[in-house]
């Protein structure tokens, strides 16, 4: 009854730190699998129109796909992504022009733009044929959207390297670094792969940038058969690069979009045979747990929709 209220209310409090404890702690329930995913996704859209703190909406923002990514549901997932990707293209374009908010509800869209209308739009705001009143479409903004585009199957090589031509900087590297590492293709995929884990020639924030392109929460099924070998080079990675490289990689490069019980199951056979020091057992069992907090999470937003 009182997450109800909350629900119905939230929006309405006037004082910035009653909303700020009420969106925590509503965070904080969705984690620890007391509050279902599903019904943090409608407290969220019953409030966050009304939130004046940009820090705050772009928090939610993260938030909120964390939730749909990892703790919904795996037969709700698609439904709740397309609620909240269809709520981020009607703020965006009821957003004041030029405005934070606005730019973060762009930013927002972009990340899980699905549909082929969807997917279009992003494709003419790039080009021009279209515009939002306001939304300045500037480098970073550009290469949100190409990452989606490439994510997703629309943009392949000869558009990330023409994008790339616009911005011959060293982020317009690490941004086409990322988004050629996004590619829906087991080719992609081998080259990322093979650039960060078997190669130590990448620079630091270029390997970062591999990393974040290569795991896709939508490709979980073209990501399933690097499990085995993650764990297969863990070790070797850890022994022959640096500190932060061999970290960068044992943690962003964890099965952490493989939420079951078989990665859990990996993960304690691996940590019991490859006898790692306390730093990588520390970083290793850390992933694992939240892949243990997913599969709660998962369990009790399942359990909501009976």
């Amino acid at each position: 009854q009182s997450l109800a209220v909350v629900t119905e209310h939230l929006g309405d409090f006037t004082e910035s730190l009653p909303r700020a404890l009420c969106w925590a702690s509503a965070w904080d329930m969705t984690r620890d699998a007391e509050l279902a995913t599903r019904d943090y996704l409608a407290l969220v859209l019953s409030g966050i129109g009304k939130e004046s703190d940009i820090g705050v909406v772009q928090s939610l923002h993260r938030q909120v796909k964390l939730a749909i990514d990892q703790y919904a549901a795996p037969t709700a997932r698609e439904a709740l992504l397309t609620r909240w990707t269809e709520a981020t293209l009607a703020h965006l374009r009821a957003a004041e022009a030029g405005s934070d908010h606005q730019l973060a509800w762009a930013r927002a869209f972009a990340a899980t733009a699905r549909t082929p209308e969807q997917l279009d739009l992003l494709d003419a705001l790039l080009d021009g044929t279209q515009t939002i009143e306001g939304l300045a479409v500037d480098t970073e903004l550009r290469w949100a959207f190409v990452q989606r585009l490439a994510a997703v199957g629309r943009f392949g090589g000869s558009e990330i390297a023409a994008e790339y031509e616009r911005d011959k900087t060293a982020a317009g590297e690490r941004h086409a670094a990322t988004a050629r590492a996004a590619r829906p293709t087991e080719a992609a995929k081998a080259e990322a792969w093979e650039s960060v884990v078997e190669s130590d020639k990448l620079p630091n924030a270029v390997q970062e940038a591999v990393i974040a392109g290569f795991v896709q929460t939508d490709q979980r099924e073209l990501l399933a058969a690097y499990t085995e070998r993650y764990f297969e080079a863990l070790k070797g990675v850890w022994a022959s690069r640096s500190h932060e490289m061999a970290q960068q990689i044992a943690v962003g490069l964890y099965p952490a979009v493989q939420v079951s019980q078989d990665t859990l199951d990996r993960t304690d056979a691996w940590l019991a045979s490859a006898e790692p020091n306390a730093a990588l057992r520390r970083l290793v069992s850390e992933s694992r747990s939240g892949i243990e907090r997913a599969l709660k999470a998962q369990a009790a937003d399942g359990a909501a929709a009976e």
